[in-house]
């Protein structure tokens, strides 16, 4: 099947829905066919300004892709939300070209208990943790290439060293010019963190400005306005990307709040005795909650007990 010619015709309006469904199956089913279609897309619009029937059914798709996406809940289908995501943007993209809006705002989410990968236009790719959003305006590319994060993301920075690329996340802003990095930064999180796997990587907050180097963590504690550098095994801040949960050094309520984002469940823990105690873990999210939270209780003094409103935590001490 010529999904180009597809392509084209979706872009003129000429679609049947039969043939519209196959070639957003085709979008949809690799990364790699995202881009083919970007760049056909791409190609066409210069020479063509879209009728408003044809603006009208770019919406209509968006509506059914936004639904689409509040299905895929399961992670084992992550991958494939990420190309549906992808879809949606370059939708949002073309109606913003040729409406003449500046201002448009993308926005890209992964909700609890799932993890969403995105190619930006530059050729960054991005991984969402579960509970992250990330935002970036219509502009991204020309003069900036400036993001902003509210969760956790890995990222694999496109080189570009006339455009530097930055993340703002909580009042911190991370600075690149070609690297790979992770940064977490819940709004429920006491801390915002970046660990640098490989290139350079500068950390700015209102406490001062560190450029970190690969294996550095810098720690910024949002509450006492205090940040701290650290050489560690970086690599273990983005196997989370690999379905593995991995920490040389991690506290109880840490921990309880990864996996309450990940399982998309209630973790409530009910005392503070494991505050500044941290501990080695290795998980994979082949494991349920239930086994996971029963080796905690091996692990450490703890209780834990299950209601309608999900788990608590208890101290044994």
């Amino acid at each position: 099947m010529d999904f180009k010619d597809l392509a084209i015709r979706y872009f003129e309006g000429r679609l049947s829905p039969k043939e519209e469904s196959e070639l957003f199956e085709f979008v949809s089913a690799t990364p790699q066919n995202t881009v083919r279609f970007r760049a056909w897309e791409q190609a066409w619009k210069q020479q063509h300004v879209p009728s408003a029937e044809v603006l009208r059914s770019f919406a209509a798709l968006n509506a059914r892709i936004e639904r689409r996406n509040s299905r895929l809940r399961s992670r084992r289908l992550w991958i494939r939300l990420s190309a549906a995501a992808a879809v949606l943007i370059l939708v949002f993209t073309f109606i913003s070209y040729h409406l003449q809006d500046p201002e448009q705002v993308f926005v890209i989410e992964a909700p609890q208990g799932t993890h969403s990968r995105i190619e930006l236009c530059d050729g960054t790719q991005v991984w969402l943790n579960a509970g992250s959003r990330m935002s970036y305006t219509s502009g991204f590319n020309e003069s900036s290439r400036d993001v902003c994060l509210s969760g956790e993301a890995y990222f694999e920075v496109a080189e570009n060293k006339k455009i530097p690329f930055s993340v703002e996340a909580r009042g911190c802003m991370l600075t690149v010019l070609g690297t790979k990095f992770n940064v977490s930064a819940y709004d429920e999180d006491p801390v915002v963190q970046a660990a640098l796997i490989e290139g350079s990587l500068r950390f700015k907050s209102d406490q001062g400005c560190e450029t970190m180097q690969p294996g550095d963590l810098v720690t910024y504690h949002c509450d006492s306005h205090t940040m701290q550098r650290e050489q560690v095994d970086a690599e273990q801040f983005r196997v989370w990307i690999d379905g593995i949960i991995r920490y040389d050094a991690i506290t109880l309520p840490a921990l309880l709040r990864k996996l309450a984002r990940e399982y998309d469940v209630p973790i409530d823990l009910c005392t503070t005795a494991f505050d500044d105690t941290t501990f080695r873990i290795s998980l994979t999210k082949a494991q349920d909650i239930e086994s996971i939270l029963k080796g905690l209780c091996d692990l450490l003094p703890i209780t834990i007990s299950r209601d309608d409103r999900g788990y608590r935590v208890y101290s044994r001490q």
